[in-house]
């Protein structure tokens, strides 16, 4: 009996966890309990538009075509609404070339079964030129690949100071291209995913594999970067499920609840260009991963990088890097594997920053349409609690579908606010008719009140927060170095989506980047503290984060009022501390570790 019960208990969690899913059969989306809609329906009374802080006007604007991006996502989509055609894509920022500008990495898809496009569509890398322009250089640059491309991570492998780029895939093989000299004074990739022990992902042995986000870090504090990649679901396309609605008899998107999970897989860094596979070895080969969004960070504050996983419809992952190369399973105790209410839900991408100003980086993760996107509060010692309620993100994510997120202080006043990528699975949603359940979704921006509560300003936020996107990853970068950060929506089936800050804010600025020497190069792991008079700002440079993209790795503090930083504190992930200080603000810099003094950036 004991058994019995546990057996039925389980299956009233995972039945919570796809709740959403199964409720798309309705005819009328239904509103959360005790709350506005978040879109306003035609008829109804608006709500009153939001006030801003004094002097901050909030503007992204759609640069994409004047910065002289062409590309158009190809997602493979047809009538089968196969889930392979509505997870991607993503993208990634990247300064391969290294002149202090951030290149853009655009992933593209293609139809995991015929007929194929005859053009063969594939992966874009555009170089920064430095004028707001950007030029197209994917065919001097070897990384055109061609094929089912799902997201991207950077991270220089090697440490020579050149990134590298990783793009994850489903059906076929991931690619891993390192960074090197192309014989006349520039750049280039070279495909070194067979040498490197990745050509055989474990998936490969029953089945294509599906991957997804993926994150560098340092796990085991060698100085060299590892990775982890996320997995997907396992799907037979010989046998593929057929699913409908119930009330329209339509074909629909099958959800992840009809797939078995898999494993993610963790690669150590063996310091020669090779990787091998340790994931049983450290402890992070958990079944059931139906895993979409991955951060590494250090979330208990030993100094080791921890792995926050999340799962669609399965619960989530909090692997605790115990050192000497092994992790904890967290489970249940860790208070983020599920929501406040005990169920899983549809998560897909992540965010981990501290949100509520205590110095402890929290948990954020975008969820399916009539779910609560979810804040979980870092208690400390890996201890989370779902602090959504009350928080206000929960209400206005209930009407959308939300995949990318980025944690971002878009009035500089040193709290990090967050901007969610949304858009619909479901390409026959609008069918229904229902305005609050859409296929194409408007994304949305939260400022923060520093105490972790938020009130969306997506309204006020210029003409890019109007328009509707099929949004999946998210990546931010100032591209342009002027203090503002800048924003890539990876819109699914449609155009790039390059969103340029224009906002004011009278608050000040410092950007800071980190070189490892000891470290990893990258400095992947560290936690910086920026003290401020009687203020102080904790950012972490973390590895992955948001959905299937990679963000400039430089970090971005908002000073609020103050003209200079007083102290800037760095744990490497060596374990040396390092001070350096007073900065100016209004300027970037570059600390290297165990190097005396600064060196000024553009």
């Amino acid at each position: 009996m004991r058994y019995l019960v546990s057996g039925l208990a389980a299956l009233l969690i995972v039945g919570g966890g796809v709740a959403a899913w199964l409720m798309l059969s309705r005819e009328k989306t239904p509103d959360p309990p005790n709350t506005t809609p978040s879109a306003v329906v035609p008829g109804q009374a608006s709500e009153p538009s939001p006030v801003l802080p004094p002097g901050v006007t909030l503007s992204f604007v759609d640069v994409t075509a004047a910065a002289g991006i062409k590309f158009h996502h190809v997602d493979g989509r047809t009538d089968m609404e196969y889930l392979t055609d509505s997870t991607g894509p993503g993208a990634a920022w990247i300064d391969y070339d290294q002149d202090g500008l951030l290149d853009l990495f655009l992933v593209q898809g293609y139809p995991i079964l015929p007929p194929f496009p005859a053009d063969k569509p594939g992966c874009k890398l555009y170089r920064n030129l430095g004028d707001g322009k950007f030029e197209d250089v994917t065919a001097a640059a070897g990384c055109g690949h061609v094929g089912c491309g799902q997201g991207a991570a950077v991270g220089d492998i090697d440490n020579d100071g050149f990134p590298d780029l990783f793009l994850t895939c489903v059906g076929k093989p991931n690619v891993l291209w390192h960074n090197v000299p192309d014989g006349n004074g520039g750049r280039r990739f070279e495909d070194i995913t067979a040498q490197a022990g990745m050509a055989d992902h474990p998936d490969w042995r029953d089945r294509p594999n599906w991957s997804t986000s993926a994150a560098f870090l340092d796990f085991d504090n060698d100085g060299k970067l590892d990775l982890f990649v996320c997995s997907y679901v396992r799907v037979d396309f010989a046998n593929y499920p057929e699913c409908r609605q119930a009330a329209t008899g339509r074909r629909a998107a099958c959800p992840p609840l009809r797939f078995s999970g898999t494993t993610c897989v963790l690669y150590r860094n063996l310091g020669d260009g090779r990787f091998v596979d340790v994931t049983a070895q450290a402890n992070v080969d958990q079944p059931n991963a139906k895993a979409l969004g991955v951060v590494a960070l250090d979330l208990d504050d030993d100094g080791l990088p921890d792995l926050f996983v999340a799962n669609d419809g399965a619960p989530n992952f909090l692997f605790r890097n115990l050192g000497g190369g092994k992790f904890e399973r967290r489970g249940p105790s860790s208070g983020c594997a599920v929501n406040g209410s005990g169920n899983p839900q549809a998560y897909m991408g992540t965010v981990a920053a501290d949100l509520d100003g205590d110095g402890r980086p929290d948990l954020f993760a975008t969820a399916f349409a009539r779910e609560a996107n979810s804040f979980f509060r870092n208690l400390g010692g890996c201890r989370f609690l779902d602090a959504t309620a009350g928080s206000g993100l929960g209400p206005p994510s209930w009407h959308r579908l939300g995949f990318g997120t980025v944690a971002i202080d878009v009035d500089r006043d040193g709290s990090l606010d967050l901007v969610v990528a949304n858009g619909h699975v479901m390409a026959h949603i609008d069918l229904d008719g229902d305005p609050n359940n859409t296929f194409r979704q408007t994304p949305q921006l939260f400022l923060n009140d520093g105490r972790g509560r938020f009130q969306e300003f997506s309204a006020v936020a210029g003409p890019a927060f109007q328009k509707r996107y099929v949004g999946r990853g998210l990546a931010l970068a100032d591209y342009d170095n002027d203090g503002r950060v800048d924003l890539y929506l990876a819109d699914s089936g449609g155009p790039a989506a390059l969103l340029h800050n224009e906002s004011t804010t009278p608050h000040h600025w410092l950007r800071l980047e980190l070189r490892g020497t000891k470290s990893n190069r990258d400095a992947v792991g560290a936690k910086v503290t920026f003290r401020i008079g009687d203020r102080s700002l904790v950012r972490h440079r973390e590895g992955g984060g948001s959905y299937l993209s990679a963000h400039d790795p430089r970090l971005l503090v908002g000073l609020g009022a103050a003209r200079q930083v007083d102290e800037i504190e760095i744990r490497w992930p060596s374990g040396q501390i390092q001070k350096i200080g007073p900065l100016e603000a209004d300027r970037g810099y570059r600390i290297t570790e165990g190097v005396p003094g600064i060196e000024v950036r553009k």
